[in-house]
């Protein structure tokens, strides 16, 4: 699985924080100057905020606070209020692990929940991810997020969120890993889903959740043997909704990531009206997989992903996903 996430995350959370670079001090004074005063100055902060990667924008919410006494959040909160582009900045002041809990945060939210945001941030981690977010969700709001989810979920979908909080993931071991246990596994999905009346969906969530991509990648091409298609066609078969739609995006981003965070980033703009939180939140946990300006998604749908944004969106929304897109992304 790919590691969306700065080894300083990781780093921070086990007490060996580092020291920060020479330019983290440099950014916080720029936004500390862009929001000086009456009113804030917007293309300041974009230049100070959107080029940088999660690395740069985690320590940067950690020096503001030291340096100022002030959470870079709640400035931006302050500062720039609910629209879309003061949504977008209050994400990007944010340590990422603290970003991705307010988006589940905000999915569940309201009259009903976001559950494209729930898969987004959930479905499709590795397990050290998984661990932080729970950690850190529980510092945040007070709540183990398992139950959290749990609560606000149903049926299959709540059963392959659980499944995916349990991270439960094996390291790939080639002598476990073989051939043998592939087609035993195929064959174990196949029984599960294709054939038989009902389907035994706790199977597929186990292979799906616990199988390394390396070895995820064997099983898939021992079932297009065996079905004449894939793991994740077989999926969309048996099951239904935003569960379907969970257990494919996790499957996808073990076998395609780049290409599977590709099309979760078009959805957000396809159809009727852009959902501009979604596209914020889904190019801010993407960056470690998108490179500058994100030829994968060129690759896919033929045009940049900047001449798609420029063609959805407008004003400083628009100039901040831009300079987002362009970051040079250091993991």
């Amino acid at each position: 699985m790919v590691c969306l996430w700065p080894e300083a995350v990781f780093d921070c959370q086990a007490g060996n924080a580092s020291d920060y670079p020479a330019d983290i001090d440099a950014i916080c004074e720029k936004i500390r100057a862009a929001t000086k005063g009456w009113g804030t100055n917007e293309n300041e902060l974009i230049a100070a905020l959107g080029p940088l990667g999660p690395v740069e924008r985690y320590h940067v919410a950690k020096r503001y606070q030291e340096e100022y006494g002030t959470k870079l959040v709640d400035l931006m909160k302050k500062e720039s209020g609910g629209s879309d582009f003061g949504n977008a900045v209050q994400l990007l002041a944010q340590p990422i692990e603290e970003a991705e809990c307010s988006i589940i945060k905000t999915a569940c939210n309201g009259i009903g929940n976001n559950e494209k945001l729930i898969i987004l941030v959930v479905s499709g981690r590795t397990n050290k991810e998984i661990n932080v977010l729970k950690k850190t969700f529980f510092k945040m709001y007070g709540e183990d997020l398992a139950v959290k989810l749990a609560g606000e979920l149903k049926g299959d979908l709540e059963r392959f969120v659980t499944a995916c909080l349990q991270a439960e993931e094996e390291v790939f071991d080639p002598e476990v890993h073989t051939e043998e246990k592939a087609e035993e596994d195929a064959r174990l999905f196949d029984k599960a889903g294709r054939e038989r009346v009902g389907t035994d969906e706790a199977t597929l969530f186990r292979i799906i959740c616990s199988s390394p991509p390396e070895y995820l990648k064997m099983v898939n091409l021992k079932y297009v043997e065996r079905a004449g298609y894939s793991l994740a066609r077989s999926v969309e078969k048996e099951l239904d909704g935003d569960a379907a739609k969970a257990a494919v995006h996790a499957l996808n981003m073990k076998l395609k990531p780049e290409e599977t965070a590709a099309m979760f980033i078009e959805s957000t703009m396809k159809g009727m009206g852009t959902d501009e939180y979604g596209l914020t939140a889904s190019i801010l946990m993407y960056q470690a997989l998108m490179g500058t300006g994100f030829p994968a998604y060129e690759k896919e749908y033929g045009k940049s992903l900047e001449s798609r944004v420029k063609g959805e969106t407008k004003g400083d929304f628009e100039k901040l996903i831009l300079e987002m897109i362009d970051a040079e992304v250091k993991i």
